[in-house]
């Protein structure tokens, strides 16, 4: 996950807690719905749904009963929804933004919505592309090939993504002959 510059509207989040003070906090904090045990039986009926799911791990073993219905929603500490600093793991998911490499290596992602400036998405795109590029091998040419932007109700347009990349510094070839030892 990565940290977006600007925060994408229309998230919604529901946190399964245990004690009454700490619904509040998540209430507090921006979660669209909070609640204990009692909420399982709306979520399996599609009464309530929600963007993200988050949990104390207290409450886990009771949620075993949603682990189909939510799958890649259920909560789990690698992916930062299970947990105790509620407000902590809320901020996350708020200003988070989660991408998936799919086949092909395609990644398809929302980076902001059609209302926000132009600044806005841009600063969203550079920050997407600078953490796919901190996963390129050494190894490898160009990380990023190819940039389509596109919204839902529109065809895409093709960007050029060099001003997106990070720079790698070019080493002279004379000073590296310089530093290699002799053989």
């Amino acid at each position: 996950m990565v940290a977006s510059t600007y925060v994408i509207s229309g998230l919604s989040f529901f946190v399964l807690l245990q004690k009454a003070e700490e619904i509040k906090i998540a209430k507090e904090n921006g979660a669209a719905f909070a609640g204990g045990t009692e909420l399982i039986q709306k979520i399996l009926d599609d009464e309530i749904n929600a963007d993200f799911y988050i949990a104390v791990p207290e409450i886990i073993a009771k949620l075993l009963p949603l682990k189909n219905k939510l799958r890649k929603k259920f909560p789990k500490t690698n992916r930062n929804s299970l947990g105790r600093d509620i407000p902590k793991m809320l901020e996350l998911f708020k200003v988070g933004h989660e991408y998936m490499v799919e086949e092909e290596n395609l990644i398809e992602t929302r980076i902001a919505t059609l209302d926000m400036p132009n600044e806005q998405i841009v600063a969203n795109l550079d920050a997407i592309i600078k953490d796919v590029c901190t996963y390129r091998p050494l190894s490898y040419g160009p990380f990023v090939q190819h940039l389509i932007i596109r919204s839902s109700t529109s065809e895409g347009l093709k960007l050029n993504l060099e001003r997106f990349l990070p720079q790698v510094e070019e080493v002279d070839k004379e000073d590296v002959k310089e530093t290699e030892a002799p053989r």
